[in-house]
């Protein structure tokens, strides 16, 4: 099977805080066109906290009109309680897209996390990719838990965002002892050649947006058996990630949606996420340098 390519995705914005509707038509159709095969709306750099219901699902209608099928397209339902989670599963019904993605919530309950994701899994009337990333929500699941989630017939994929390559290896050696079926996904770009090398079925970034066809070459190197290809591909993604967030990540979500507004695919790098004045006059500097470096790379 070929390599996954699935980007996560920024969510563009005006200046106002409203969607930059044409923004993320063009953010997609330009993943299209780079022949990824997947976006995820509405995880980490997805800025999923910061939007209302309402805004989230102005932003679902659009992409999957836009996408119509032509990739794979995520939604995710992640909240601060199980309960909300549900709600937002519930009133996505209606659109006409791929999956869930669920990350559990942080330590607002005493809730079973474990529990939680078989809650969602139960509910879903699609299939759910867990997404799992103990930096954000302070969940670790040892790999018994993982076993019974990955029992379950509508977890369809994980994106491991935990950068634990201890629990890469042992994911990849309980599936091919027991035969699941559950799909992984590495969600550290730093390191997306190595799992995919190791067995990972694609991987699922966050520079996505910017960085889609790179990526797509990166997985391409793989299912051709060019390893040191795909390392060279991920030693420059990682360049590009230093000009872009910046060496110590110090412009994650307004730094790629600079970019991305450089290029004339969305109006502004406004983001909730952190603050814009860190978008300094030497950042941008940085980013175009950059832009210019690797132009043929990223498009």
């Amino acid at each position: 099977m070929s390599k996954k390519v699935i980007s996560a995705t920024v969510t563009p914005l005006l200046e106002n805080g409203t969607l930059d509707k044409t923004g993320l038509k063009n953010i997609l159709e330009r993943n299209i066109r780079h022949g990824i095969d997947g976006v995820f709306l509405f995880g980490s750099m997805g800025e999923w906290g910061s939007f209302s219901d309402a805004f989230k699902e102005e932003a679902l209608e659009l992409a999957c009109g836009c996408v119509n099928h032509r990739m794979e397209l995520l939604a995710g339902i992640n909240a601060t309680s199980l309960p909300l989670s549900l709600e937002i599963m519930k009133s996505y019904r209606k659109y006409d897209f791929d999956a869930y993605v669920f990350m559990p919530p942080g330590k607002t309950s005493s809730l079973d996390p474990v529990k939680s994701v078989l809650t969602v899994l139960d509910a879903a009337d699609r299939p759910v990719y867990l997404y799992h990333c103990p930096p954000n929500n302070g969940v670790n699941f040892p790999l018994g838990q993982f076993e019974t989630m990955m029992k379950h017939p509508n977890l369809k994929g994980i994106k491991n965002s935990s950068s634990n390559m201890w629990l890469r290896r042992e994911l990849l050696l309980l599936r091919a002892e027991k035969g699941y079926k559950t799909l992984f996904f590495e969600g550290q770009e730093w390191a997306a050649d190595e799992a995919l090398i190791a067995g990972c079925d694609g991987m699922i970034c966050g520079m996505g947006a910017l960085c889609s066809k790179m990526m797509r070459t990166l997985a391409d190197c793989i299912d051709r058996g060019d390893i040191a290809g795909a390392v060279a591909a991920q030693n420059r993604m990682i360049q590009v990630f230093h000009g872009v967030y910046g060496i110590d990540i110090e412009n994650c979500w307004n730094g790629q949606k600079y970019a991305l507004m450089k290029l004339g695919l969305i109006a502004s790098p406004f983001t909730y996420a952190q603050e814009m004045d860190s978008l300094t006059e030497a950042a941008k500097a940085r980013i175009e340098k950059c832009l210019e470096q690797f132009k043929n790379e990223l498009d």
